[in-house]
């Protein structure tokens, strides 16, 4: 085995020995390594110098100091730290065994000694590597960071491993304390899971096991919520959920920008349906209306994923995720087709939502996708809307004045130009002439008055 670290890293490991410096490769990278998989994060630990030792060795490379008591700096990509003793003391000359028990799990305590270029398990890592198996390494440094109860979990969903039942025991343990864990943090552990994650009903699984779920109650609304077993014979809402995400997971393009959103969305897509699913009187279980429900994915969001630009994304895909099937069920019209394609910002990523929910529940791509995306190829609208033909001056010189009525003429003009029996502006603008008096009766339906999600 053999790590091969950053070339922009390399001068500072350079510059670390020069000075003396015992330099420890900690943390993921060498569990990866016997992995066989590439290393997202360095993680150095520094034995033999002091804080301020450190400090200037690394001053040449542009590092910057994150952190309180506990000291790590940031450079070339790595995070660069002393061993730190029980309570989070920093002993620059501490032995790098006791340094490791303070480690979550046996192996992410694996070291490779750079000067020696040797492994160094101390705590049976490369054995639960090869059982592929996350165990603690102390049960009585584990729970100094109650973040690791969500991070067993995900941990379990990136590396497809499973965790030991006394490790299991203890989390459920701890799993309260999650509460007292800042949002930012658990933030970063949710990215890495939608992301990273490859086994992701094993990391969804995990979160019930470890009692991780009971710090998102949106989430764990979901346990044991029924559906209907017609169009869901995978069970309760909860078990469709996972299934959904590890579909997502398998149509993520690598762009994380656009994979985070169709994650979310995932996610959060039936979260709705903790509060409205209900029996109807032929005494079968309905969700109906929970794509509209959407307090609960707002509630998430906020916490967690804040930002205007994000929800502007996902809380689109909630709510219109079960409208390509229930517009293909009921035959509707390019008219419809069109109308929906002015709620969503991003198309293909309502159709990948809606694909990982058919897999979900059992199914395969199913024709209404198809039919959906070549209708917007044919309306122009795939993969993102044409600009308007009109804009809001135009109408204004119609007589419309600011405010809703304008909005939905400007509405109903990008439907007419989607659609094609308006292809210039002269024939848009007197075909608004001709509907106009009709605005005041438009709503913001896709659906036909019978049409209802296949899903509910």
């Amino acid at each position: 085995m053999r790590l091969e670290p950053p070339a922009a890293l390399t001068p500072v490991l350079t510059a670390l020995q020069r000075a003396g410096a015992e330099i420890l490769v900690v943390g993921g990278t060498p569990r990866d390594a016997l992995l066989g998989m590439a290393a997202h994060d360095w993680d150095l630990e520094i034995h033999g110098l002091s804080e301020a030792r450190l400090g200037e060795c690394l001053m040449p490379f542009g590092a910057h100091r994150v952190g309180g008591r506990c000291a790590v700096w940031v450079v070339a990509g790595a995070e660069i730290a002393l061993p730190q003793a029980q309570g989070g003391r920093i002993d620059p000359h501490l032995p790098w065994e006791i340094a490791a028990q303070r480690r979550d799990f046996s192996v992410n305590a694996l070291i490779w000694d750079w000067r020696t270029q040797r492994l160094l398990d101390h705590f049976g890592g490369v054995d639960d590597l090869h059982a592929r198996r996350l165990r603690m390494v102390s049960a009585d440094s584990f729970g100094e960071d109650p973040l690791r109860v969500f991070r067993a979990a995900r941990l379990a969903g990136q590396l497809g491993f499973s965790i030991e039942a006394r490790t299991a025991a203890l989390c459920r343990q701890l799993a309260p304390r999650l509460q007292h864990v800042p949002e930012e943090r658990l933030r970063k552990e949710w990215e890495a899971l939608l992301l990273r994650g490859q086994h992701l009903i094993r990391a969804w699984d995990s979160l019930a096991l470890t009692g991780a779920v009971t710090r998102f109650p949106e989430l764990h609304a979901l346990q044991a919520v029924p559906q209907r077993p017609d169009a869901h014979p995978e069970g309760d809402v909860w078990i469709h959920t996972g299934r959904v995400l590890a579909a997502a997971g398998q149509l993520r393009s690598g762009d994380r920008s656009r994979d985070i959103i169709l994650m979310l969305g995932a996610l959060l897509h039936d979260l709705g349906k903790a509060g409205t699913t209900r029996r109807d009187p032929q005494g079968r279980w309905r969700a109906f209306g929970h794509e509209r429900a959407r307090t609960a994915a707002e509630s998430f969001l906020s916490r967690y994923f804040p930002g205007r630009h994000l929800s502007r994304q996902i809380l689109p895909v909630i709510r219109w995720h079960g409208a390509p099937y229930a517009l293909y069920r009921d035959g509707a019209g390019r008219a419809a087709y069109a109308h929906l394609a002015l709620q969503v910002p991003d198309l293909s990523l309502l159709l990948d939502v809606a694909v990982a929910d058919a897999r979900g529940a059992g199914g395969e791509h199913p024709p209404a996708i198809d039919t959906a995306r070549r209708l917007w190829q044919e309306m122009n609208a795939w993969p993102c809307l044409p600009k308007p033909l009109l804009k809001g001056p135009d109408l204004m010189a119609l007589g419309l004045t600011p405010g809703p009525q304008l909005g939905k003429a400007l509405a109903l003009a990008h439907e007419l130009q989607l659609v094609g029996a308006c292809h210039d502006r002269k024939r848009l603008m007197a075909e608004l002439r001709r509907r106009l008096p009709e605005l005041s009766l438009r709503g913001d339906r896709v659906y036909g008055p019978r049409s209802r999600s296949p899903n509910g």
